[in-house]
């Protein structure tokens, strides 16, 4: 029988199984975990495994639960589907998230109590964000109760970024069931986050008697109906006989637990997932889950599809060693039999600059005649690359548009200092930037200026001519002076004055301290600024470049089926592939980032397995060639090589080039020898022979140390690390 079955799917679809998804196919009975590798044929599996069950073993299509992660892989495998048996049966087998069918539930279990509800999710305008909480027409809306409370408890606007952070902290927190008790444990950079969430969930359940309900509470919602109401919960489990839920490493724990309640009691369950490519735990997915799938379900079968059917052998060896490193995984050996066609490269450059000039330059070069794709951590690596394509002539199409770095409040402060060095008798402008420039300006200042209502009189000058203390009356005057300038600077030279001159960066160091914001977030939106600004002649010339810009990543998204370019974060690549990948900006800070690297320093390992993974999951979308780029410094701060960069570049590199180990090999068990993990600028260190010194360059092959006795020194860091040369030192400077 299964023969004829894998015969016909083969005439009619020309689907040809490899022997692994073969016997997947048949495996129905009992819980299965199916672990597919990057380009194994996972989709077309599983759609194989529900045409075997509606066509061999004759189960009704409405007895069969379909879930994946999100709509647009419910909406791929649906059209899969469709093309694969629409010409073999009418039964439809339907393809939900589990967010849709735990809505459901939920709505069925609030009718059946009578209990009102509304969703406060969607998009809400700017002018409705602006509200207040007093009055009729308060907009019920995640974004607007969260900001209201927000000033409540810190007495100040939330910014963008806050909001997001707020709004993942939110769905972590819920997406992991973590209880009041244990919000402490959570860590966030907006302030007092917990008191927020919890005055959150207070007034969503106390409005005028209706519940109101956000995406994350469907799933919380759903969890608790199940486990309390044994009437819904038994009907769900009698309907559905087999459930296949597919992308499963990106499944929270709620999600885990709901899937593993309506599987009970036959537990006919195929989860279909990649341990290797869970990359979601900042939102609350939880790849424990996959690890102990054997001891939730005792019968447990596991399967392995380890075949590659996307990549060359050299991206495919590299990409299977290089996930290697985590040790929290099924140990599994990607292979294919697909043609050798190009080694993986690791280009080290200079300056980032040359990182957008040849990225640029190659795909120039391409003519549009494959697939690329620019893959990087943070839609801020976007802003700069899309200047510099588009400058260059050349269309792309952008998967994340994230416009937010064109509203953020940084990119506003350096239009209102340019607008002000127009006119400064424009109090509203100095209003907005007084506390950001170091002429000390106060409110009260600001306040007797809004009374003068002079607009014919620079409001330098009257301050000048009011009693200022010495200090003051200097500062003023440099600031009035420095503003003059300003108007006929060009536009890279004015961000750079008001950096430094007028004392801006100084300023956002102390909002750091403060707030606790993001410094090297901040700090990396002047430098894209400054990046946009080069070569263009007037400030006005630069604000008109902005909107060109914004509006141009915003109508990128129509160039989808007519450009051959993709620009997308590592996160949102997965699922996709394309000829030829270049993944940018590699660098320690970026990927793995800093708190990556802190936790993993404390023992904590789950963070940068989660980065290595993302970097798994880039490096395999490429079918033919892949390019890591790395640099050493960007504008003139230095910046070190990704460690995993130099992971892959140790995997490539021809056996005969590697650094040969003479004598006794070192015990480099020892906890006390530093490992590339743990490199950065400023740690202190002690080498075997030339004792203790302090990291002062690093980057490429090399580590430059300065030592207490012999000076300065670079050596080769494979040679250090193999040869287990240095030793950490407690202490950091």
């Amino acid at each position: 029988m299964s023969t004829r079955f894998f015969n016909l799917m083969e005439e009619k679809t020309g689907v040809c199984l490899n022997d692994v998804q073969k016997r997947a196919v048949l495996h129905t009975d009992g819980p299965l975990l199916l672990l597919a590798s990057p380009g194994s044929g996972k989709t077309t599996t599983l759609n194989m495994k529900i045409g075997y069950l509606l066509l061999e073993k004759k189960v009704k299509a409405d007895r069969i639960m379909a879930i994946t992660f999100s709509k647009a892989s419910a909406n791929d495998m649906s059209e899969r589907f469709g093309r694969f048996f629409s010409s073999l049966t009418e039964d439809y087998v339907h393809f939900s998230t589990i967010h849709s069918f735990a809505f459901k539930v939920v709505r069925e279990s609030l009718t059946k109590n009578g209990q009102q509800f509304q969703l406060i999710e969607g998009n809400i305008s700017d002018e409705e964000l602006k509200k207040g909480w007093d009055g009729p027409d308060i907009p019920l809306h995640k974004k607007f109760i969260l900001k209201k409370l927000y000033e409540e408890m810190n007495g100040t606007q939330i910014t963008d970024d806050e909001m997001d952070e707020l709004m993942t902290y939110i769905s972590f927190v819920k997406n992991r069931m973590i209880q009041t008790g244990d919000l402490g444990g959570v860590t966030s950079d907006v302030l007092n986050a917990a008191a927020i969430y919890q005055s959150y969930e207070r007034f969503k359940k106390n409005h005028d008697g209706k519940l109101l309900l956000d995406f994350d509470d469907m799933l919380t919602y759903c969890h608790q109906i199940l486990l309390g109401d044994t009437e819904i919960l038994s009907k769900y489990q009698q309907q559905f006989e087999y459930i296949l839920t597919d992308e499963s490493q990106d499944n929270s724990i709620v999600q885990h637990e709901i899937v593993e309640l309506l599987a009970k009691p036959q537990n006919n369950l195929c989860v279909v997932a990649d341990d290797d490519q869970s990359i979601f735990m900042w939102r609350g997915s939880d790849v424990t889950k996959l690890l102990q799938f054997e001891k939730t379900y005792e019968d447990a079968t596991v399967m392995t599809m380890s075949q590659n059917y996307r990549s060359s052998q050299e991206i495919v060896k590299a990409s299977n060693q290089f996930i290697k490193r985590n040790k929290n995984r099924y140990s599994k050996e990607m292979f294919t039999k697909n043609e050798g066609h190009k080694q993986v490269e690791v280009k080290n450059m200079s300056k980032y600059e040359e990182q957008l000039n040849y990225v640029t330059e190659e795909i120039k070069k391409s003519g549009g005649a494959e697939e690329i794709a620019v893959l990087y951590r943070n839609n801020s690596s976007a802003v700069p690359l899309a200047d510099k394509l588009d400058k260059a002539g050349i269309d792309f199409y952008m998967k994340d548009i994230d416009a937010k770095f064109f509203k953020h409040w940084i990119v506003e402060d350096m239009l209102n200092f340019m607008r002000f060095s127009y006119n400064d008798r424009r109090v509203d402008i100095l209003e907005r930037i007084h506390t950001k420039f170091n002429a000390y300006i106060s409110k009260q200042q600001i306040f007797y200026l809004k009374k003068k209502k002079n607009s014919q009189i620079s409001v330098f000058d009257i301050l000048l001519d009011s009693t200022l203390p010495d200090y003051q009356y200097r500062n003023i005057k440099q600031a009035k002076k420095l503003f003059k300038e300003l108007n006929g600077m060009e536009p890279y030279k004015a961000i750079r004055t008001i950096r430094e001159k007028l004392g801006y960066d100084r300023a956002i160091q102390k909002m750091v301290e403060k707030f606790g914001f993001n410094v090297e977030h901040l700090m990396s939106i002047l430098d894209t600024l400054e990046k946009i600004a080069e070569g263009l002649g007037s400030l006005k010339g630069f604000a008109d470049r902005l909107k060109e810009l914004e509006k141009l990543l915003q109508t990128s998204k129509y160039n989808k089926n007519k450009s051959a370019l993709t620009l997308t974060t590592f996160h949102s690549a997965k699922g996709l592939e394309y000829d030829k990948v270049y993944m940018i900006d590699l660098i320690n800070g970026v990927i793995p980032s800093k708190e990556d690297m802190e936790t993993y320093r404390n023992q904590d390992t789950g963070p940068m397995e989660e980065a290595v993974r993302l970097f798994y999951v880039g490096m395999t979308r490429a079918r033919t060639n892949l390019e890591l780029l790395t640099y050493n410094y960007k504008g003139s701060e230095r910046v070190t090589e990704s460690i995993f960069a130099m992971n892959v570049r140790k995997i490539i590199q021809p056996a005969a080039e590697k650094s040969k180990r003479r004598g006794h090999a070192p015990d480099l068990s020892d906890e006390n020898l530093l490992k590339p993990d743990e490199i950065e600028l400023g740690r202190k260190v002690v080498h075997r022979k030339f004792g203790p010194g302090i990291i002062a360059e690093y980057g490429g092959d090399q580590i430059g140390i300065r030592f207490d006795e012999v000076g300065y020194k670079e050596l080769l860091l494979d040679v250090c690390i193999e040869n287990g040369l240095l030793r950490k030192s407690e202490e950091k400077v």
